[in-house]
């Protein structure tokens, strides 16, 4: 009997299960660390043309991936995939996937507001109108996955919502102070005419939202160029503003408004 309890495993007592110096406790494995700056700190720029080449490629894949994959469906692996660098190179260059997104969508509304800045401020309002509108379809056309990322309005899953506000309010502040100088005396107040910006502009926005990032098929048969979406928002544009219509040159094929004119007659 001695012999049989002697082959027996000794039983842990409960002060060694508290405490983890039982047998067991040799197999354990340590706690990993946890990476402590991979996303805490932003890295600075590269200063080799080796370093900066590799950050412009991420930049790239992402801005690519955008047009076929929502913000949160992309991951790290797939930019870095994209853009064949190793994932582990990612910090290197930013500070997560976020960082990286915020910087491919400010220098996409860096390069609008350069282009937006490049009209003459002595054409008539009708080319003003136009010019501005031809800029946004342009926008809109060559970017709609990173213009979706822009206008998400679910504030817990919208990191970059705010950039799309502030660059609407600079814009629509632009279009008010426009307004303001041909018709001194229409409102009494700035956010009166500032009012009238959001809304025309707001028409712009949601129909061109519906048109490229959605892809409504009624809208792509309509307008099928990219100038037929131009033309057809100023002229709904200018209607809205000057309770008319443009000359017959510029209207060419959307001479149904003229109709529509004489129906309020």
């Amino acid at each position: 009997m001695s012999d049989t309890m002697s082959r027996r495993p000794k039983r842990q007592n409960a002060e060694q299960r508290k405490s983890g110096t039982g047998a067991t406790s040799a197999k354990r494995k340590p706690p990993q660390r946890k990476r402590s700056n991979a996303v805490q700190v932003k890295p600075p720029p590269p200063s080799t043309s080796r370093g900066k080449a590799t950050r412009s490629r991420l930049k790239s894949a992402l801005a690519k991936l955008l047009e076929s994959h929502s913000y949160h469906a992309i991951r790290l692996e797939d930019i870095t995939s994209k853009a064949d660098v190793r994932v582990s190179l990612f910090y290197h260059y930013f500070q997560s996937k976020t960082d990286i997104t915020h910087e491919v969508l400010t220098d996409l509304l860096k390069r609008f507001r350069d282009e937006v800045a490049t009209r003459s401020r002595d054409n008539d309002p009708l080319t003003a109108i136009h010019h501005a509108n031809q800029r946004m379809v342009a926008l809109y056309r060559a970017n709609p996955g990173a213009m979706r990322c822009l206008l998400e309005v679910d504030q817990a899953d919208a990191p970059f919502v705010q950039m799309w506000r502030e660059l609407t309010l600079e814009w629509n502040q632009r279009i008010a102070a426009n307004i303001r100088r041909q018709a001194p005396h229409a409102f009494r107040t700035d956010t009166e005419y500032l009012s009238l910006a959001y809304a025309l502009a707001g028409m712009v926005d949601s129909f061109l939202y519906e048109y490229f990032v959605v892809g409504n098929p009624a809208l792509l048969q309509a307008h099928p160029e990219e100038e037929d979406v131009a033309r057809f928002l100023t002229v709904l544009w200018y209607r809205m503003l000057y309770l008319n219509n443009p000359s017959d040159t510029f209207l060419k094929g959307l001479a149904g408004f003229k109709a529509i004119s004489r129906i309020g007659r």
